[in-house]
Protein backbone atom coordinates (compact mmCIF):
# COMPACT_ATOMS: atom_id res chain seq x y z
CA UNK A 1 0.00 0.00 0.00
CA UNK A 2 1.00 3.14 -0.98
CA UNK A 3 1.10 6.17 1.48
CA UNK A 4 -0.32 9.55 0.42
CA UNK A 5 2.83 11.35 1.02
CA UNK A 6 4.58 8.79 -1.36
CA UNK A 7 2.25 9.29 -3.55
CA UNK A 8 2.72 13.21 -3.65
CA UNK A 9 6.26 12.01 -4.26
CA UNK A 10 5.92 10.29 -6.75
CA UNK A 11 3.44 12.84 -8.74
CA UNK A 12 6.48 15.60 -7.85
CA UNK A 13 9.25 13.18 -9.70
CA UNK A 14 6.38 13.06 -12.67
CA UNK A 15 6.68 16.56 -13.24
CA UNK A 16 10.38 17.25 -12.09
CA UNK A 17 12.67 14.57 -14.03
CA UNK A 18 11.58 16.04 -17.54
CA UNK A 19 12.46 19.80 -16.51
CA UNK A 20 15.06 18.44 -15.33
CA UNK A 21 16.21 16.25 -18.31
CA UNK A 22 15.57 19.41 -20.55
CA UNK A 23 17.91 21.12 -18.40
CA UNK A 24 20.93 19.32 -18.80
CA UNK A 25 20.60 18.59 -22.65
CA UNK A 26 20.35 22.91 -23.08
CA UNK A 27 23.17 23.39 -20.44
CA UNK A 28 25.50 20.81 -22.66
CA UNK A 29 26.79 22.91 -25.20
CA UNK A 30 29.73 22.22 -25.00
CA UNK A 31 32.68 24.84 -26.19
CA UNK A 32 34.87 23.85 -29.67
CA UNK A 33 37.71 23.35 -27.62
CA UNK A 34 36.72 19.62 -26.13
CA UNK A 35 36.97 18.65 -29.74
CA UNK A 36 40.12 16.57 -29.54
CA UNK A 37 41.55 16.58 -33.56
CA UNK A 38 41.16 20.30 -34.26
CA UNK A 39 43.64 19.87 -37.34
CA UNK A 40 40.40 19.09 -39.44
CA UNK A 41 38.45 22.59 -38.27
CA UNK A 42 39.09 25.45 -40.88
CA UNK A 43 42.02 27.49 -40.65
CA UNK A 44 40.35 30.68 -41.15
CA UNK A 45 39.51 31.84 -38.03
CA UNK A 46 36.24 33.98 -37.86
CA UNK A 47 36.42 37.17 -37.66
CA UNK A 48 33.46 37.49 -35.22
CA UNK A 49 31.80 34.99 -32.51
CA UNK A 50 29.93 31.84 -34.24
CA UNK A 51 26.75 31.92 -33.36
CA UNK A 52 25.90 28.36 -31.08
CA UNK A 53 23.55 26.35 -32.96
CA UNK A 54 20.08 25.16 -30.43
CA UNK A 55 19.52 21.33 -30.38
CA UNK A 56 15.92 20.75 -31.09
CA UNK A 57 13.46 17.72 -29.71
CA UNK A 58 12.44 15.39 -32.10
CA UNK A 59 8.67 16.37 -30.90
CA UNK A 60 9.24 19.74 -32.33
CA UNK A 61 9.87 18.61 -36.00
CA UNK A 62 8.20 16.88 -38.50
CA UNK A 63 7.99 13.17 -38.67
CA UNK A 64 10.44 12.08 -41.07
CA UNK A 65 12.25 9.18 -42.09
CA UNK A 66 15.64 8.47 -43.88
CA UNK A 67 15.35 8.26 -47.69
CA UNK A 68 17.59 5.32 -49.05
CA UNK A 69 17.87 3.97 -52.55
CA UNK A 70 14.71 2.25 -52.33
CA UNK A 71 12.84 5.11 -51.21
CA UNK A 72 9.53 5.67 -53.80
CA UNK A 73 9.84 8.65 -55.22
CA UNK A 74 6.53 11.15 -55.94
CA UNK A 75 6.95 13.97 -58.18
CA UNK A 76 4.09 16.79 -57.67
CA UNK A 77 4.74 19.04 -60.29
CA UNK A 78 7.82 19.51 -62.74
CA UNK A 79 10.34 21.65 -61.43
CA UNK A 80 14.12 21.85 -62.18
CA UNK A 81 16.28 21.72 -59.05
CA UNK A 82 19.66 20.55 -57.93
CA UNK A 83 20.28 16.93 -57.68
CA UNK A 84 23.44 14.86 -55.23
CA UNK A 85 25.53 13.41 -56.03
CA UNK A 86 24.73 9.71 -58.13
CA UNK A 87 24.51 7.25 -55.40
CA UNK A 88 26.55 4.38 -56.39
CA UNK A 89 25.78 0.56 -56.52
CA UNK A 90 24.68 -0.69 -53.14
CA UNK A 91 27.14 -3.75 -53.58
CA UNK A 92 29.90 -3.56 -51.01
CA UNK A 93 29.09 -0.20 -50.35
CA UNK A 94 27.63 0.42 -47.14
CA UNK A 95 25.19 3.34 -46.72
CA UNK A 96 25.90 6.76 -45.07
CA UNK A 97 27.26 6.97 -42.18
CA UNK A 98 26.24 10.43 -41.86
CA UNK A 99 23.32 12.30 -44.11
CA UNK A 100 21.94 15.26 -44.03
CA UNK A 101 18.50 15.08 -44.64
CA UNK A 102 17.81 18.73 -44.69
CA UNK A 103 18.06 20.91 -45.90
CA UNK A 104 19.60 18.80 -49.21
CA UNK A 105 21.94 19.82 -51.72
CA UNK A 106 21.67 23.38 -53.61
CA UNK A 107 18.70 24.67 -51.38
CA UNK A 108 18.42 28.25 -50.55
CA UNK A 109 17.97 29.02 -46.92
CA UNK A 110 16.34 31.46 -44.45
CA UNK A 111 17.38 32.08 -40.84
CA UNK A 112 17.18 30.04 -39.00
CA UNK A 113 18.41 26.55 -40.60
CA UNK A 114 16.35 23.94 -39.40
CA UNK A 115 18.71 20.78 -39.70
CA UNK A 116 17.38 17.05 -39.51
CA UNK A 117 19.51 14.08 -40.46
CA UNK A 118 20.18 10.50 -39.50
CA UNK A 119 24.57 9.28 -38.51
CA UNK A 120 26.43 7.61 -35.68
CA UNK A 121 27.37 6.25 -33.58
CA UNK A 122 29.30 9.24 -31.78
CA UNK A 123 30.88 9.61 -28.82
CA UNK A 124 28.06 10.79 -25.76
CA UNK A 125 25.53 10.37 -28.65
CA UNK A 126 26.46 13.64 -29.50
CA UNK A 127 27.54 15.26 -33.25
CA UNK A 128 28.91 18.44 -34.07
CA UNK A 129 27.46 20.83 -36.37
CA UNK A 130 29.12 24.00 -38.30
CA UNK A 131 28.13 26.14 -40.66
CA UNK A 132 31.24 27.63 -42.82
CA UNK A 133 30.38 31.14 -45.23
CA UNK A 134 31.91 31.15 -48.17
CA UNK A 135 34.79 33.44 -47.39
CA UNK A 136 35.62 30.44 -44.54
CA UNK A 137 34.03 32.05 -41.81
CA UNK A 138 32.44 29.77 -39.18
CA UNK A 139 28.89 31.41 -38.80
CA UNK A 140 27.90 29.10 -36.26
CA UNK A 141 28.75 25.95 -34.32
CA UNK A 142 27.99 23.60 -31.76
CA UNK A 143 26.67 20.23 -30.19
CA UNK A 144 23.28 18.47 -30.95
CA UNK A 145 22.11 14.73 -30.13
CA UNK A 146 21.47 11.50 -31.74
CA UNK A 147 17.90 10.39 -30.52
CA UNK A 148 18.32 6.75 -30.16
CA UNK A 149 20.03 4.10 -27.36
CA UNK A 150 23.72 4.80 -26.88
CA UNK A 151 25.92 3.24 -29.15
CA UNK A 152 23.92 2.93 -32.05
CA UNK A 153 22.77 5.03 -35.12
CA UNK A 154 19.82 7.93 -35.29
CA UNK A 155 18.34 10.91 -36.03
CA UNK A 156 19.62 14.31 -35.57
CA UNK A 157 17.84 17.59 -35.65
CA UNK A 158 19.26 21.39 -34.91
CA UNK A 159 18.48 25.03 -35.45
CA UNK A 160 21.10 26.52 -36.92
CA UNK A 161 21.39 30.48 -36.83
CA UNK A 162 23.31 32.58 -39.43
CA UNK A 163 23.65 36.01 -39.88
CA UNK A 164 25.30 37.99 -43.60
CA UNK A 165 25.81 41.04 -44.97
CA UNK A 166 25.19 39.59 -48.71
CA UNK A 167 21.16 38.90 -50.06
CA UNK A 168 22.93 35.48 -50.73
CA UNK A 169 25.68 33.50 -49.95
CA UNK A 170 27.41 30.28 -50.62
CA UNK A 171 27.90 28.45 -47.42
CA UNK A 172 28.58 24.61 -46.20
CA UNK A 173 26.80 22.74 -43.51
CA UNK A 174 29.11 20.45 -41.89
CA UNK A 175 28.66 17.31 -39.40
CA UNK A 176 31.15 15.63 -36.90
CA UNK A 177 30.96 12.52 -35.47
CA UNK A 178 33.60 11.24 -32.76
CA UNK A 179 34.85 7.63 -31.98
CA UNK A 180 33.42 5.94 -28.94
CA UNK A 181 36.73 5.01 -26.99
CA UNK A 182 38.64 8.10 -27.04
CA UNK A 183 36.29 11.14 -28.99
CA UNK A 184 38.95 11.71 -31.80
CA UNK A 185 37.08 12.51 -35.07
CA UNK A 186 35.39 9.64 -36.46
CA UNK A 187 33.59 10.73 -39.65
CA UNK A 188 32.65 14.08 -41.43
CA UNK A 189 30.31 15.00 -44.20
CA UNK A 190 29.78 18.47 -45.24
CA UNK A 191 26.40 19.83 -47.73
CA UNK A 192 26.32 22.94 -49.69
CA UNK A 193 23.52 25.36 -49.81
CA UNK A 194 22.86 28.96 -50.30
CA UNK A 195 22.01 31.54 -47.48
CA UNK A 196 19.17 33.92 -48.32
CA UNK A 197 18.40 37.09 -46.38
CA UNK A 198 15.90 37.99 -48.25
CA UNK A 199 13.25 36.25 -49.87
CA UNK A 200 11.88 32.93 -49.62
CA UNK A 201 13.57 29.61 -48.78
CA UNK A 202 13.73 26.69 -51.45
CA UNK A 203 14.42 23.58 -49.44
CA UNK A 204 14.86 20.73 -52.32
CA UNK A 205 14.88 16.58 -50.60
CA UNK A 206 17.94 14.35 -50.25
CA UNK A 207 18.48 10.75 -49.35
CA UNK A 208 20.57 8.84 -47.10
CA UNK A 209 22.96 7.06 -50.36
CA UNK A 210 25.92 4.81 -50.59
CA UNK A 211 28.76 5.98 -48.26
CA UNK A 212 30.57 8.41 -50.32
CA UNK A 213 34.21 6.64 -49.26
CA UNK A 214 33.97 3.37 -48.05
CA UNK A 215 37.25 1.09 -46.82
CA UNK A 216 36.92 -2.05 -47.36
CA UNK A 217 39.66 -3.41 -46.07
CA UNK A 218 40.95 -2.92 -42.98
CA UNK A 219 37.93 -3.30 -41.15
CA UNK A 220 37.39 -2.12 -38.20
CA UNK A 221 39.36 -3.57 -35.11
CA UNK A 222 41.48 -5.48 -37.19
CA UNK A 223 45.02 -5.78 -35.74
CA UNK A 224 47.77 -4.29 -37.91
CA UNK A 225 51.14 -4.78 -37.50
CA UNK A 226 55.06 -5.14 -39.64
CA UNK A 227 54.80 -1.60 -40.47
CA UNK A 228 52.85 -1.32 -43.32
CA UNK A 229 49.01 -1.77 -43.86
CA UNK A 230 47.18 -1.89 -47.53
CA UNK A 231 43.96 0.20 -47.60
CA UNK A 232 41.48 -0.60 -49.88
CA UNK A 233 38.83 0.97 -50.96
CA UNK A 234 35.70 2.87 -53.13
CA UNK A 235 34.33 6.15 -53.49
CA UNK A 236 34.32 9.34 -55.31
CA UNK A 237 34.90 12.94 -54.85
CA UNK A 238 33.75 16.04 -56.19
CA UNK A 239 36.41 17.59 -57.61
CA UNK A 240 40.07 15.70 -57.89
CA UNK A 241 40.40 12.39 -57.95
CA UNK A 242 42.82 12.18 -55.24
CA UNK A 243 41.90 11.36 -51.65
CA UNK A 244 44.51 11.55 -48.55
CA UNK A 245 45.01 8.47 -46.37
CA UNK A 246 46.25 9.05 -42.68
CA UNK A 247 47.30 6.72 -39.64
CA UNK A 248 46.41 8.51 -36.62
CA UNK A 249 47.09 8.21 -32.49
CA UNK A 250 44.35 8.63 -30.53
CA UNK A 251 45.97 12.38 -29.82
CA UNK A 252 46.10 13.37 -33.27
CA UNK A 253 49.08 12.54 -33.99
CA UNK A 254 50.03 10.88 -37.81
CA UNK A 255 51.71 7.51 -37.68
CA UNK A 256 51.89 7.18 -41.49
CA UNK A 257 50.17 8.92 -44.23
CA UNK A 258 50.19 8.75 -48.48
CA UNK A 259 47.56 9.33 -51.21
CA UNK A 260 45.34 7.35 -52.97
CA UNK A 261 43.92 7.84 -56.62
CA UNK A 262 40.24 6.91 -57.19
CA UNK A 263 40.20 4.91 -60.01
CA UNK A 264 37.49 6.39 -62.48
CA UNK A 265 36.60 8.08 -65.34
CA UNK A 266 36.44 11.69 -63.82
CA UNK A 267 35.23 13.16 -60.51
CA UNK A 268 31.73 12.67 -59.28
CA UNK A 269 31.95 8.87 -60.52
CA UNK A 270 32.69 5.61 -58.47
CA UNK A 271 35.77 3.67 -58.61
CA UNK A 272 38.25 1.74 -56.29
CA UNK A 273 41.34 2.95 -54.68
CA UNK A 274 44.07 1.12 -52.96
CA UNK A 275 47.72 2.38 -51.17
CA UNK A 276 50.05 0.78 -49.01
CA UNK A 277 50.73 3.08 -46.12
CA UNK A 278 53.92 2.83 -43.95
CA UNK A 279 53.49 3.90 -40.29
CA UNK A 280 55.84 4.09 -37.54
CA UNK A 281 54.35 3.20 -33.76
CA UNK A 282 56.64 2.46 -30.60
CA UNK A 283 54.36 0.40 -28.88
CA UNK A 284 51.08 -1.35 -29.65
CA UNK A 285 47.73 0.92 -29.71
CA UNK A 286 44.53 1.74 -30.90
CA UNK A 287 45.12 4.01 -33.74
CA UNK A 288 42.66 5.36 -36.92
CA UNK A 289 43.26 4.71 -40.27
CA UNK A 290 41.25 7.66 -42.05
CA UNK A 291 40.53 8.44 -46.16
CA UNK A 292 39.76 11.86 -46.61
CA UNK A 293 38.99 14.33 -49.20
CA UNK A 294 40.04 17.76 -48.87
CA UNK A 295 39.51 20.75 -50.81
CA UNK A 296 42.53 23.75 -50.79
CA UNK A 297 39.38 25.86 -50.52
CA UNK A 298 36.32 26.36 -48.78
CA UNK A 299 35.57 24.17 -47.02
CA UNK A 300 38.49 22.19 -46.43
CA UNK A 301 37.66 19.29 -45.09
CA UNK A 302 34.74 17.74 -47.32
CA UNK A 303 34.46 13.95 -46.29
CA UNK A 304 36.46 11.73 -44.05
CA UNK A 305 35.78 8.56 -43.13
CA UNK A 306 38.17 6.27 -40.40
CA UNK A 307 38.04 2.83 -39.30
CA UNK A 308 39.24 1.86 -35.66
CA UNK A 309 42.28 -0.66 -35.65
CA UNK A 310 44.93 -2.41 -33.29
CA UNK A 311 47.86 -0.88 -34.33
CA UNK A 312 51.18 -2.80 -33.74
CA UNK A 313 55.03 -1.91 -34.34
Amino acid sequence: MISSSSASRIIDMKYWIPLLLAGVITSCNFPLEQVSDPSFLPAIEPTTTPLAITPISPENTPAQQPFTNSTQAVIIEPEQIPTSTPAPPSVGVSLEEISILSPGPGSHVTNPIQVSGFGGPSQSDRVHVELIGEDGRVISRGYTYLYVLPGNAGHFYAEVPFESSLVAEQAWLVVRSFGERYGELRHLTTQEIVLLTTGSPKIYPAIRGAEKISIFRPRGNSIIEGGHVLVHGAGWTDRERSLRVEIKDRLGNVLGSASADVESGTYGQLGPFAVEVDYETPFPQWARVAVFEWNDSHPGLVHYTSVEVWLRP
